[in-house]
This record gives structure tokens, C-alpha cells and sequence, in this order.
């Protein structure tokens, strides 16, 4: 039985981070297999406003800070193909305020499909099981599946394999930088595939992503190892990010890297003092920040 749809309902669209992300191959439909670890941030979020609409009016989308038409949003991509998998089309009126910023790195566009696949999920007459709503989730975006769930999960593949982390942050002040610099993710790939694989062309691309340039590429305590395999093309690309990086360092921090294929930076630290004096230097340098006591 479903449940009644509500006749408006505002929910939050958290984001994530990726305590490491290496890429450890490419398909030969030039997808690339990954090994990271997501890890959910409640803040910054992005708030989506979703209420009945009339008859026959399909769904009505409003995002002032994304100019692309709306059959292209993903938002609507996850309204359209729940519609096709289960036969439910409910109209609605959607409105999206943004927070998490575009081209961080920090999964808001998928994070809102997930809420959009959540909220179809919890109120259509022909509910998907975990499963198929997961298989589905998949069809949207790698990082959909993840966002479903919200919690911690190691991911390979594309990023749509996942499994449970229990990995713990416990006690750590986290310091979360959003410089306004957007970054493309397939720019990113692009950039990654001609500065890793030409440099090594003659190499199995296998081969090089395997190799032990990194002592502790397989270490014991990998869920702690703070890496990112496309730190190496786009600090070269923004030097400004490698010294928000060293800035955030310079604090204190155990360890700072980027957040999938950047712009965004995090750190970690052992004393909110620290941390909260990394944060306030950061905003005096006008960075969005945001500060987490894990």
C-alpha cells in the first residue's frame, strides 16, 4: 500500500566527498574504472521544493541557477525514466534552490536525482525494490545509487558498484573550501587520459595504473588514504587550488585533498581550533567554507 502524496514537501539534497579516488583503468568505451570512498556531507545542500500540480501537466521544473532546458536536468531525466520503469507519472511542481555549487565535485546534481528517485519511491502505487530502484539509479548517473542511501560506501567500477564503508571520522573537525572555479568532469577525465596514458604510450594502460609508484598504494589502512588521481592535471590546470590546499595544511590538518574532479578541497583536523582558524582564514579570502565536527 502507498503512502498518500503529500501535497508539498521541501527535502535536502546533501553531497558527498571522496576521502580517495583513483582511477585503476579504462574501458575500451573509454569509461574509466575507479576505486573511491564516498563519504556524505549534510552541508552544503541544496533544497528542492516538490508539490502537486494540476492535472495532466506533467512535471513543472524551476532551478534559476541551472540555465539548460529542463527535458535535460536531471531532475527531470529522474522523474521521466521512474515514469517508464514503473508506468507511475504523477504531476508535479518542482523548484530547486541551489547550494551545492556546479563543478565542485561534490555530486549536487546527482545528490537531487536521488531525491527526486527517493521521494517517486516512497509514494508511487508500483514501488521499485532496492534493487531495481539501484539499477535504475544507474541509468541517471554513477553516483546516483550512492546518494539513495547516504552513507558511507567504498565504490569501484564507474563508481555504481558499491559496498558498505564502516568507515569512521569520529572526533575529526572537517574544513570543506568551494572556490569559485568550476570544473568539468569530462575535462577532467580528458585532461587525466592525455597527461597519464600520453605520457605512457606505449604502455598497457592497465599496467600503469597498477604499478607501485606509490608505496602504500594497497596499504592496510587504504579507507584513511587521502588521494586523488585528478589532483596531478588540475592543480597544473588552477594553481590556485594547490595553494588553498597548502593553505589548509599549514593549519595543522592531517591530510587535505580534493573532492571528486575538483574544484572542491576538505581537510582534516584533530582540533576544532584548528580547524575553525583554517576556516576563518579561508573566508577572509572570500572561499565558501564549511566547517563539520564529525
Amino acid at each position: 500500500m502507498s503512502l498518500a502524496q503529500p501535497e508539498s514537501v521541501m527535502l535536502r539534497a546533501g553531497c558527498k566527498i571522496n576521502l580517495h579516488l583513483e582511477i585503476t583503468g579504462v574501458r575500451e568505451n573509454g569509461y574509466h574504472e575507479l576505486d573511491t570512498l564516498f563519504f556524505p556531507l549534510p552541508e552544503p545542500y541544496d533544497t528542492i521544493t516538490i508539490a502537486k500540480a494540476p492535472a495532466n501537466t506533467g512535471l513543472n521544473l524551476r532551478c534559476p541557477a541551472i540555465s539548460i532546458p529542463t527535458e535535460k536536468n536531471i531532475i527531470y531525466k529522474s522523474w521521466e525514466k521512474y515514469a517508464a520503469a514503473t508506468g507511475w507519472r504523477p504531476d508535479l511542481n518542482v523548484a530547486v534552490e541551489k547550494g551545492i555549487p556546479d563543478g565542485a565535485g561534490l555530486g549536487g546534481g546527482s545528490s537531487d536525482a536521488a531525491v527526486m528517485l527517493n521521494y517517486l519511491n516512497k509514494y508511487s502505487p508500483n514501488k521499485l525494490t532496492p534493487e531495481s530502484l539501484n539499477t535504475l539509479a544507474v541509468t541517471i548517473g554513477a553516483d546516483v545509487p550512492f546518494f539513495l542511501n547516504n552513507v558511507p560506501a567504498h565504490a569501484t567500477g564507474i563508481g555504481d558498484i558499491l559496498s558498505p564503508s564502516n568507515i569512521s571520522l569520529a572526533g575529526y573537525s572537517l574544513v570543506l573550501i568551494c572556490p569559485e572555479i568550476s570544473i568539468s568532469t569530462p575535462w577532467a577525465f580528458d585532461a587525466w587520459d592525455k597527461t597519464i596514458l600520453g605520457n605512457n604510450a606505449d604502455n598497457n594502460p592497465k599496467e600503469i595504473l597498477t604499478s607501485t609508484t606509490s608505496k602504500d598504494r594497497k596499504h592496510s589502512s587504504r579507507a584513511l588514504w587521502l588521494f586523488n588521481s585528478f589532483e596531478v592535471v588540475v592543480y597544473s590546470a588552477f594553481p590556485k587550488l594547490r595553494a588553498y590546499k597548502e593553505k589548509l595544511m599549514s593549519f595543522g590538518a592531517e591530510g587535505a585533498v580534493m573532492s571528486g574532479s575538483g574544484s572542491s578541497i576538505f581537510a582534516l583536523y584533530r582540533e576544532m581550533e584548528q580547524a575553525k582558524r583554517a576556516a576563518t582564514a579561508l573566508q577572509a579570502e572570500g572561499v565558501a567554507t564549511y566547517l563539520h565536527h564529525l
